[in-house]
């Protein structure tokens, strides 16, 4: 939140005695500070939609399914609380959200997302080739593999969307655009939290924790620190053999995620090198930095793409009846229930950045 928004909440709240009422104008300058601009555009959309049929195919808004326009209805007029457990999101909205969540975090396009309505998912890795061999020689070739279950609906991600009414009074494709928009961005940090440092008990488990190795609590204990003192070919020699599973695993491009602090400090002056056409990536391993909040200060991380599968299913959403209503604004609540784990520990190598040695340029000495 920007400083100028911080200072103007502070000075209603010292100038407004009725607090309730402070708290409704706190809430409708943040929704205007984050999300002014997209209602803005979506109703100068809609407005143009409902006059112009040309404009509306040109548009390419989306063609909303049977289950989307019951569930958006539902929303526009306020009546999303018809059960106690509220309406479910359509699985097609949910799938369509996690897309754009994806495409949002830099950190989450690492993690393979299981489809909505899947409540079982697979994971595993393998072993094994395939071998050339005569038609009528035996098989020779073994496969090998380790498999587990991921219970997807197992815990429980909350989510609070600010829904301002004058979003309800536009066509429903873009009561979608919206929502999504604004869903996408609540569950966002949820999910990277609970792909980097999750418990396994009230979350899906961490990949700086361990899957196996469980506390007496029920939460899962952490990774030893690896020592890395270079990011090198031979710094990062240990932590390239782990990840590739005993030589059974090859990896194209290598992921370190860091928390910001640690990227000032460590990173970056162990992994950029200045040269005379401006810093380059000077580690010699095919390597992309990830750079998050919700990684642990003095933790980081050295992992690969697609070796994670996190998925949601059964997304709730219903009014927020708890507080006074405000006058622009709707508060929903949004209940997901999923999980997430990674094919093995070997799939991420958890290391103290301080530890890292700053490059340095080779030095020459000129015996003349």
């Amino acid at each position: 939140m920007k400083t100028e928004i911080r200072e103007k909440i502070a000075e209603i709240f010292e100038k407004t005695e009725d607090k309730n009422s402070a708290v409704q104008q706190a809430v409708d300058l943040i929704i205007e500070n984050k999300f002014g601009d997209l209602i803005s555009q979506l109703r100068e959309e809609n407005e143009k939609m409902e006059a112009d049929r040309e404009y509306r195919s040109a548009m390419g808004t989306r063609v909303l399914s049977a289950d989307e326009q019951k569930f958006y209805q539902a929303v526009a007029t306020s009546s999303i609380t018809i059960s106690d457990q509220g309406d479910i999101i359509p699985t097609s909205v949910i799938d369509r959200t996690l897309a754009d969540v994806k495409k949002a975090s830099d950190v989450l396009e690492l993690v393979n997302m299981t489809p909505a309505d899947v409540k079982k998912w697979i994971t595993g890795s393998h072993s094994g080739a395939a071998v050339w061999s005569g038609i009528f020689d035996t098989i020779d070739g073994l496969l090998e593999g380790t498999i587990a279950g991921v219970n997807i609906d197992a815990n429980k991600l909350t989510a609070y969307v600010l829904l301002p009414k004058a979003i309800r009074d536009l066509a429903l494709p873009f009561v979608d655009v919206y929502f999504r928009a604004v869903l996408a961005e609540a569950i966002q940090d949820g999910l990277e939290k609970g792909y980097i440092q999750g418990n396994g008990k009230t979350a899906p488990i961490g990949i700086i924790n361990q899957i196996n190795s469980v506390a007496a609590d029920g939460t899962h204990n952490a990774k030893s620190l690896v020592t890395i003192t270079a990011l090198s070919p031979a710094g990062l020699a240990t932590a390239r053999q782990t990840l590739s599973n005993s030589g059974k695993r090859a990896i194209k491009e290598y992921a370190l995620i860091c928390n910001p602090l640690d990227e000032a400090a460590y990173i970056d002056p162990a992994m950029m090198l200045l040269t005379p056409n401006g810093y380059i990536n000077a580690t010699g391993v095919p390597m992309k930095k990830y750079v998050t909040t919700n990684c642990p200060q003095g933790k980081s991380i050295i992992t690969a793409a697609g070796l994670y599968v996190m998925g949601l299913t059964n997304i709730g959403v219903k009014d927020y009846t708890e507080t006074k209503a405000l006058d622009d604004v709707d508060v929903l609540i949004a209940k997901a229930y999923g999980n997430g784990r990674a094919d093995d520990d070997n799939t991420a190598v958890v290391f103290d950045p301080s530890n890292l040695t700053p490059i340095a340029l080779p030095v020459t000495t000129d015996p003349f």
